[in-house]
């Protein structure tokens, strides 16, 4: 005998009470699940009135499960994992011809896009769709088969593409670039052999990223003693937009290895200080936690991961 269709949640709703039974906090279940706050809400409200039980209950400023909820959400979750995988799985079969890759978009149009024609010739039979956000985007809902984002460098340095994530490239620095017309502009006179006085830096605009402290930490690090906080300064919210001002003339910009070596290479600009600052994060490729790493992303992973090493192999 099937149960009243009351008793059964969507998977939405199932989705809503999963994370917030995780996380204790229906405002962090939103952010997890890219969703408003009160559509969170609603979802537990509505679960709570079609089952006449209570499901949380609060303590201090979160909240808990309550006893009838911890003795349900395990098949909850083992329910919402069948289900997510099953559409997943399904997506991939209606959509095997198709590489939806997720990128940020100054990665994808200063590194990918230019190189991307390199992987169409050696990959015919996959169709790719670029999916460019500066944000984390949900792999499974957005049908993202292979995502690369900046995270935490994890403890193994080995390419594996048989888990859900991959380090791909060395370690990153971050370096001091800027048009030589601009560096002439300031010295007056381009000496190749004679690095710039550090008083040059000081006289320059800074082109900065925003919401990012990349500058002020190259001055603390290589600078200490000299203002920093006093210097003109341009800020953007995007690499690309950064790079673009660089080389324009516009000023000096901190951006890591890969934004800024095939510039460096064509003479779109060059590197007036040696001084270095370590990447704290590293590119990863991830794929979704259902499905892995499907053959036609196991493809591009192992392309764009040797493209990447190559690149920074200048540095």
């Amino acid at each position: 005998m099937s149960a009243p269709r009351r008793f059964i949640p969507t998977l939405q709703e199932a989705r809503s009470l999963d994370a917030v039974a995780r996380l204790n906090s229906i405002s962090a279940a939103a952010r997890e699940l890219n969703l408003a706050q009160p559509t969170v809400s609603y979802h537990i409200s509505k679960l709570e009135d079609r089952w006449s039980a209570k499901l949380f209950r609060a303590k201090g400023r979160n909240l808990e499960p309550t006893e009838f909820l911890r003795a349900i959400i395990p098949d909850i979750r083992a329910v919402t994992y069948q289900l997510e995988h099953i559409g997943h799985l399904v997506g991939s079969q209606y959509h095997q011809k198709v590489l939806s890759i997720g990128i940020a978009p100054s990665l994808a149009s200063i590194v990918l896009q230019p190189r991307l024609d390199g992987f169409l010739r050696r990959s015919p039979e996959i169709n790719v769709r670029i999916c460019a956000a500066n944000r984390f985007v949900n792999l499974e809902e957005e049908r993202i088969d292979v995502a690369l984002r900046l995270l935490p460098r994890s403890h193994s340095q080995e390419a594996d593409v048989n888990g859900n994530a991959l380090v791909p490239v060395p370690q990153e620095h971050m370096r001091v670039v800027c048009s030589p017309d601009y560096l002439a502009s300031l010295t007056g006179l381009l000496q190749p052999d004679d690095g710039p006085d550090v008083r040059l830096l000081l006289q320059a605009q800074l082109i900065h990223e925003d919401e990012t402290v990349h500058w002020a930490k190259y001055f603390s690090t290589f600078l200490a003693g000299h203002p920093f906080e006093a210097r003109p300064r341009l800020t953007f919210n995007n690499a690309d937009m950064i790079l673009q001002a660089a080389i324009s003339g516009q000023g000096f910009a901190l951006l890591r290895d890969v934004y800024v070596m095939d510039a460096l290479g064509k003479g779109f600009l060059v590197e007036p200080y040696e001084s270095r600052l370590p990447c704290e994060r590293v590119f990863q490729f991830l794929a979704p936690e259902a499905i892995g790493f499907t053959q036609p992303a196991s493809s591009f992973v192992t392309w764009f991961g040797a493209e990447l090493k190559s690149l920074l192999n200048q540095a």
